[in-house]
């Protein structure tokens, strides 16, 4: 079952790159980056470690205890570059499993933490997709990526975690210790007990909530500018703000919906359709789609194998250590 898991990921992620880059002229395509106004293109690197930076605070206000910098620095550095890499976001263990292992922290506490984070961004997501229309004007067919409306897709997923995630949260902190004395009586009674501990150190401060709300909406809002960087590189492409809003909207939609390793093809396919929407040329699409691609993830890449040899890790260990703890 696990193999052909693999193939239907590395299938889907294939056809989408050839979609994507079909009819892609290298030569020119390698004349463009050259062109490039490398000006432009360097100050991707800042904003990408401001949004790194940003990242590490978030995860710091929403543990349950406190845990250096540069310990939360290495730990999402390490996960980041194993949700890239492992198929079906199974990377999303090790980040609990080394806050266990490096910080001394519950594993689901570790964990009730990576939720909360995902529902931020799932409630980040939702905002881009109801205000890109405000924004473009969308083609009546909407934005199709292997016959797939992203921006519909991702609507629907990000809107569905947003409530499951809410309503989740209220559930747990609502019913409180009367839940948990259901659990003990359960396998995973202890487990119970650590999420939710992790859950209620959230909202226990309401200036709390407001500012992970707000280290979040930075997080994107810096993270589109690096993404308006390098359109800016590129002669023939939309230079405005509100553009690259809209493309990395489409963006996030297309790789949420569709989770491939890396997020190759489906990053591509998503990007190119929602650079056409401003009617650029298609190899400038193609280009630009790749370059912003590769810088992302070459900065996670790089991050992330920096704090592997530092810390003496394997990255197949972690993540093998991390789903069988997962399990237990």
């Amino acid at each position: 079952m696990a193999q052909l898991r693999v193939v239907v990921v590395l299938v889907i992620t294939t056809v989408c790159l050839v979609a994507a880059l079909w009819g892609i002229d290298l030569s020119v395509a390698g004349q463009t980056v050259i062109d490039a106004r490398w000006s432009q293109l360097v100050w991707i690197i800042p904003v990408y470690y401001g949004t790194h930076v940003l990242r590490v605070w978030r995860m710091q206000a929403l543990l349950d205890r406190h845990v250096r910098f540069g310990q939360v620095l290495s730990i999402l550095s390490v996960g980041y570059l194993a949700i890239h890499v492992v198929p079906f976001r199974m990377g999303e263990f090790v980040r609990p499993y080394l806050l266990s292992e490096r910080a001394g922290m519950p594993f689901a506490s570790g964990l009730a933490a990576i939720l909360v984070e995902r529902l931020l961004d799932m409630m980040m997501l939702l905002g881009l997709l109801v205000s890109v229309a405000w924004l473009v004007e969308l083609p009546p067919s909407g934005i199709v990526v292997q016959g797939i409306d992203v921006l519909a897709a991702g609507q629907k997923l990000a809107g569905t975690l947003v409530l499951i995630g809410i309503g989740g949260l209220i559930a747990v902190l609502g019913l409180g210790e009367r839940l948990l004395r259901l659990t003990d009586r359960l396998p995973g009674g202890r487990i119970a007990r650590s999420l939710y501990a992790g859950f209620s150190a959230v909202p226990r401060h309401p200036a709390r909530i407001g500012g992970l709300l707000l280290i979040s909406a930075a997080i994107w809002l810096v993270t589109i500018l690096g993404v308006w960087l390098c359109l800016n590189a590129f002669e023939g492409l939309p230079t405005a703000f509100s553009a690259a809003y809209v493309i990395w909207t489409v963006v996030l939609a297309g790789t949420s919906a569709v989770p491939t390793p890396g997020f190759f093809g489906v990053f591509e396919a998503s990007c190119v359709a929602a650079v056409l929407l401003y009617g650029g040329e298609p190899h400038l699409a193609q280009t630009f789609a790749v370059v912003l691609h590769l810088s992302q993830f070459g900065f996670t890449a790089f991050n992330g194998v920096l704090f592997l040899f530092w810390e003496g890790l394997s990255l197949r260990q972690l993540v093998g250590a991390s789903r069988v703890q997962a399990g237990a």
